[in-house]
């Protein structure tokens, strides 16, 4: 049974053997997310930190009498695992806000982010670095978030599946919901990029994220592939 067809009949059944098979079907890749999502905010990840952010990824999934699993359409072989990396992803992301939030009195801006780093042995050092890059990318996420007219949800989540999550421009046109092809994804692309130039060069954004924010917004090109 092909993971599509795994995750229709498991919206609509409780049976013991199916959810089992769905579960080792799917966890490797939650469970990657929630590793790259745990070093974006804090340079490290551990089997206890991504078992936890795992366990909510299934709690989401059966929110509401499953709704998540009953409103998948699949649009392509396999394409539940991109659904499944985009939930993962949000609720890895909710899971560090809320602990930054608790930390920080409640006043963190809410980032929808996706993200991969390079492991590092944990330190205070690396921790307050961990912290800084996550409020820059903060952010520049409340600045796309923003104009709404401008940069709509989609365009937010194609942004960060390029810049940080390091997509090509045809994996993400394959992504549920996405709709566009690959060409259409680079298109999208450069619109956001310059949208976002724009704004951090503004006077009123550029004490936000002058000069980091430019740097951010440029460092896809050294560090992962180029839209073509």
């Amino acid at each position: 049974m092909s993971v599509n067809k795994l995750a229709q009949v498991c919206a609509h059944s409780a049976d013991a053997a199916e959810w089992e098979e769905f579960i080792h079907r799917t966890m490797p890749l939650a469970s990657l997310v929630a590793a790259r999502v745990a070093r974006l905010w804090v340079n490290r990840s551990t089997p206890a930190l991504v078992d936890d952010i795992v366990q909510e990824v299934y709690l989401k999934l059966c929110e509401q009498e499953r709704r998540i699993l009953r409103e998948f359409e699949p649009r392509g072989e396999d394409s539940f695992l991109g659904l499944l990396r985009i939930v993962s992803t949000s609720v890895a992301n909710d899971y560090f806000r809320r602990l930054y939030s608790a930390k920080r009195g409640g006043k963190v801006v809410t980032a929808q982010l996706t993200g991969d780093g390079a492991p590092s042995s944990f330190s205070d050092q690396s921790e307050s670095a961990a912290v800084q890059r996550s409020v820059l990318l903060s952010q520049l996420d409340s600045l796309l978030r923003s104009a709404p007219e401008a940069v709509g949800d989609r365009d937010r989540h194609l942004f960060w599946l390029y810049y940080l999550q390091g997509l090509t421009a045809g994996e993400i046109s394959s992504v549920p919901g996405v709709e566009l092809s690959p060409k259409g994804v680079e298109s999208a692309l450069r619109r956001i990029s310059a949208w976002l130039r724009h704004q951090i060069e503004s006077p009123r954004n550029k004490d936000r994220c002058d000069p980091v924010g430019r740097a951010t917004v440029t460092a896809r090109k050294e560090n992962s592939p180029q839209i073509r």
